[in-house]
């Protein structure tokens, strides 16, 4: 089973003074199952990591992808339209380039399950036939 992999859930994982530290490590420790992100996502977490944890972050990446455990997925460059609409589609939140990137991939990789702790956008977010996210973070929550 394929899950996204948010911005959030990436800094929570990592960053232990992180109010979702806890839900991140123990929903990553029990996951079974293939994990996808991309570029963008990682980009906005290294914005509020230390060294350290981007040490620990790109580690743990590299390890997830040499065991095929993790896709770093893109939109191609003939979406860069297709990324607009969403933004524009979902401007009151306002939705930014990486959670376009996110429901692009998503929807073109038919994943339903993302890690996030964005509950308010990726609850708005709809997928193909008003579809709604799942939550995987949910049941972990403290």
């Amino acid at each position: 089973m394929k899950t996204l992999l948010d911005t959030g859930f990436l800094i929570g994982l990592f960053s232990p003074k992180d109010a979702h530290h806890k839900t991140c490590i123990a929903w990553i420790a029990s996951h079974r199952g293939e994990l996808v992100t991309c570029w963008a996502a990682i980009t906005e977490a290294t914005h509020f990591l230390t060294h350290e944890q981007l040490h620990d972050l790109m580690k743990m990446l590299s390890q997830y992808v040499d065991a095929k455990l993790l896709r770093i997925e893109n939109p191609p460059p003939q979406a860069v339209m297709a990324l607009w609409q969403l933004m524009d589609k979902y401007e009151d939140l306002p939705m930014d380039f990486c959670d376009a990137s996110l429901v692009y991939l998503a929807t073109t990789l038919k994943i339903d399950r993302i890690a996030t702790v964005d509950r308010r956008d990726f609850t708005v977010y709809r997928l193909p036939n008003n579809k709604k996210f799942i939550h995987v973070l949910e049941p972990y929550q403290q």
